[in-house]
């Protein structure tokens, strides 16, 4: 993981999700359209996943490897800060 502090645009620092994931949910708990149940979120734009798989994705912020969606940057984390 780098050390650096880096500067975040404005534009990209509101679309960061308030709290400790790299996500926020945007629905309810529902139906969704392949029958399973869940709820719909929307990512970080600095998060991408390396698999189809739950746990392990990238940070593209921090350049490193998180680990099930939880927020290592340590921006917007609100009231867990």
């Amino acid at each position: 993981m780098s050390n650096r502090k880096h500067r975040i645009p404005r534009k990209k620092k509101k679309q960061i999700p308030e709290g400790v994931y790299c996500y926020q949910p945007t629905s309810g708990w529902k139906q969704l359209s392949d029958g399973k149940y869940g709820y719909t979120i929307k990512t970080c734009p600095f998060y991408y996943r390396k698999s189809d798989g739950i746990f392990g994705g990238w940070c593209k912020l921090i350049e490193a490897e998180i680990m099930d969606q939880c927020k290592s940057c340590g921006e917007k984390l609100g009231k867990f800060k």
